[in-house]
């Protein structure tokens, strides 16, 4: 069995989050491994891309180093 995270956002923090083009639970749980909030942001916009074929080599690159915390340390 799977087991649920809480991560303390609420149904009206999701549903603002939804309206503003934001998965805020994605962006909890990225922020929850470490990851600063505008890494996390820039993450989440690269993924669609890369999903559909339309990210360039850079964006993969890049998205690849923001989710690797020793690659990370150097963006930040």
């Amino acid at each position: 069995m799977v087991e649920i995270e809480n991560l303390g956002v609420s149904v009206e923090e999701y549903l603002d989050g939804l309206t503003a083009g934001i998965d805020v639970l994605e962006l909890k749980r990225l922020e929850a491994k470490g990851i600063p909030t505008n890494l996390a942001l820039e993450v989440m916009a690269i993924a669609p891309k890369i999903i559909d074929g339309t990210a360039t080599p850079e964006e993969v690159v890049r998205g690849i180093m923001i989710l690797t915390p020793s690659l990370r340390q150097q963006i930040e």
